[in-house]
């Protein structure tokens, strides 16, 4: 038996079975592309939350820009913050001449203070470093209010090993010079990226699920490591010698028999945030110049807001807007998806001036059981500790879910192409 089975069709699954032209991937839903596939709405494509590819790595580049793909590149993203009834530019560190005065001067002053504090000092946490890095006002005011809507945990509870490329570090000079006037941006993360015209994210790597053996609508229940073998919902049996896995890593552990009590303790200590897409067409043209926008008030329940149609090109782009509003909550937490639904289209009506009740022609959410990997203090030993009892069974985790790490769609590919090197070194 020198078989390779792969739980999964996401990205991750995808780069893991190119890289290994022999192996059979099972995927439980109909469709191949994970947390990447693109769903229609009227005659546009929505993610499962906001994605965009801004990767710089030539390969992957290579990789969409293939014969038949229609790829837009946005050369300079439009970006702002919603913050207590006012528009600021993104980032706000950057553009604090949009406060009021005094609001500035709290704001320069503990910048300056806590850039002398913290030259000596390592941030022990998310909160210290923000704090390291922007002064107590804005880490208060702003990158504390944002993250109890997204992560819906307490920043010093968070780690700091998960935020390269995502943050921007603070900048003196630019700082100061943003407290005056106003500057051009171009220090935004994601300034650049790329997105496909027309089929969402998912069509950026839908031809390539062609050339992989994927059998669909298979969701694995069971795993028996002595045996070498999957059970499947449908009854199906599958033996393996090497077993792949892009799964929920905690839901992952809860199928395999005969698991220690340590690597089911260890599981409970791996969080996520759930996630709702709430999609809407609004019958009238461009609402917003904004390709996408964050919201810091907590009585508005969307936390990110993208604009699809500023970035596509369905066919009626210039006689409608789509939107699509996302917010989280917690692993633990419940919530009323009808009511939140409502008041988000109430919500998006007032921010961005249209009447839902004359001017909605759509509104379809999405719900996406995992959506990010909570970055808190215990994940990476936790994960470690679960990932190596695996790898000594010859199961190998890969991807966002499967590593339960914090990565890029590119990356979560190439998670793939590397569980697939080592699965080559040992076979």
């Amino acid at each position: 038996m020198d078989e390779v089975l792969i739980l999964g069709a996401g990205l991750s699954g995808l780069g893991c079975a190119l890289s290994l032209p022999n192996s059979r991937v099972f995927e439980a839903t109909n469709h191949s592309g994970g947390h990447i596939y693109s769903h229609q709405v009227e005659s546009f494509s929505f993610d499962e939350g906001a994605h965009i590819l801004h990767t710089k790595n030539p390969e992957i580049l290579k990789m969409i820009h293939g014969p038949g793909n229609e790829i837009i590149l946005i050369e300079q993203s439009i970006v702002a913050n919603f913050w207590h009834g006012h528009w600021l530019t993104y980032p706000i560190q950057n553009q604090l001449y949009e406060l009021p005065l005094e609001n500035r001067s709290a704001a320069l002053t503990d910048l300056v203070s806590a850039r002398i504090q913290g030259q000596t000092r390592k941030p022990r946490n998310y909160l210290e470093w923000c704090r390291f890095q922007y002064g107590k006002y804005i880490t208060e005011n702003f990158y504390a209010e944002y993250t109890a809507k997204y992560w819906r945990v307490p920043m010093e509870s968070m780690a700091t090993d998960w935020f390269e490329g995502r943050l921007i570090t603070s900048q003196i000079p630019q700082i100061i010079a943003g407290a005056f006037s106003s500057k051009d941006e171009r220090q935004t993360i994601f300034s650049q990226y790329r997105y496909p015209a027309r089929g969402g994210f998912y069509a950026f790597f839908r031809s390539f699920y062609d050339g992989i053996n994927v059998t669909y609508n298979e969701c694995a229940v069971e795993i028996c490591p002595k045996e070498k073998m999957v059970i499947f919902a449908s009854g199906r049996r599958e033996y393996y010698n090497m077993l792949v896995s892009s799964l929920p890593l905690p839901d992952f552990v809860g199928m395999v028999k005969d698991i220690p009590p340590a690597i089911m303790e260890a599981s409970a200590l791996l969080h996520h945030t759930q996630l709702l897409c709430v999609n809407m067409v609004v019958k009238r043209p461009q609402l917003t110049r904004k390709h996408w926008f964050y919201i810091y008030d907590s009585d508005i329940e969307a936390t990110w807001v993208s604009v699809p149609s500023n970035f596509t090109r369905p066919l009626q782009t210039k006689a409608v807007t789509a939107l699509q509003a996302e917010i989280f909550w917690r692993w633990d937490e419940i919530f009323e998806v009808d009511a939140i639904i409502e008041q988000t289209v109430r919500d998006m009506g007032n921010l961005l001036k249209f009447d839902p009740a004359s001017e909605l022609i759509t509104v379809k959410p999405i719900f996406v059981p995992y959506a990010y990997i909570i970055p808190d203090r215990k994940r990476a030993a936790a994960a470690k500790g679960i990932l190596e009892w695996f790898e000594e069974r010859d199961i190998h985790c890969t991807g966002l879910y499967g590593r339960w790490k914090y990565i890029w769609s590119d990356e979560a590919f190439y998670s793939g192409v590397q569980t697939a090197k080592i699965i080559k070194s040992i076979r």
